[in-house]
């Protein structure tokens, strides 16, 4: 009686760990379809966004045919004035951008522009306040790549969404670009053109047998864009449900916005 009774225990219990997990991915796509809803997109529009930037991540899109090791002549050229000595060699690399993280949210985001989902003025400016401070907290980790607080840009480009937006309306595409864009290009491109950068990710003595990549964009090195982006108008309409005491009609006034 008892082996009778442990087998369907067993049972239950894998199919217990194989739910858990698969709940977890079901809410995770259904709230980055949410948000991507939030921002203007039709339910299919949102569902192709979402899976588009997962199996995007997947895809790294190199700059370049062979890995490098040392600073480029021109950029040597441009940083002559730079007032401090830096490293010029480092441990071989290679430099990419990532289809998911990088390519399609500058897609997303160019076209809530021109739909006039976002204004382009406001837009500018979250992009620069998030960039600028994302640029001077970001830490060059060796063999690992940019690292950020986790909660950093989400939490800036929902507060910039909220502030640039006078409100709730239009608040979510304005978080969408600025997290997006700003993280970009103050924590990926502005920080890999910092003289010094490239040899405090990838140092001579990297004990690695393969060249790094370095993907902008991209999981494992620069990694966080398209979570930024969900985050960001989650976070923007989660504020506002807080602070008008309820989310009764907020999504529907935020796509009408």
């Amino acid at each position: 009686m008892f082996e009778i009774l442990y087998l369907p225990f067993t049972i239950i219990i894998l199919l217990l760990i194989l739910a858990v997990p698969t709940i977890f991915i079901y809410l995770f796509l259904r709230l980055s379809e949410t948000a991507f809803e939030m921002v203007g997109f039709s339910h299919w529009n949102a569902s192709l966004a979402v899976f588009g930037s997962i199996l995007g991540s997947l895809v790294d899109l190199p700059l370049m045919s062979a890995p490098i090791t040392a600073y480029p002549a021109w950029y040597l050229t441009v940083m002559s004035l730079y007032p401090q000595s830096f490293p010029t060699t480092f441990h071989s690399l290679y430099l990419a951008v990532n289809l998911g993280g990088c390519i399609i949210p500058l897609v997303i985001s160019a076209h809530l522009l021109l739909i006039r989902q976002a204004s382009l003025g406001r837009s500018f400016l979250g992009v620069v306040v998030v960039a600028a401070i994302t640029y001077y907290v970001a830490e060059a980790v060796p063999g690992e790549g940019i690292v950020l607080p986790f909660w950093l840009s989400p939490l800036l480009a929902a507060v910039m969404g909220l502030a640039l937006a006078g409100g709730y309306r239009g608040s979510p595409p304005l978080a969408y670009i600025s997290g997006t864009i700003g993280t970009l290009i103050g924590a990926d491109i502005l920080s890999v053109l910092t003289p010094g950068v490239l040899p405090a990710l990838s140092p001579l003595d990297l004990i690695r047998a393969k060249p790094l990549v370095l993907s902008i964009g991209g999981a494992g090195v620069f990694d966080g864009i398209f979570l930024t982006g969900i985050i960001a108008v989650l976070l923007a309409a989660g504020i506002v449900c807080i602070l008008r005491g309820t989310c009764n009609g907020v999504e529907t006034e935020l796509k009408e916005a």
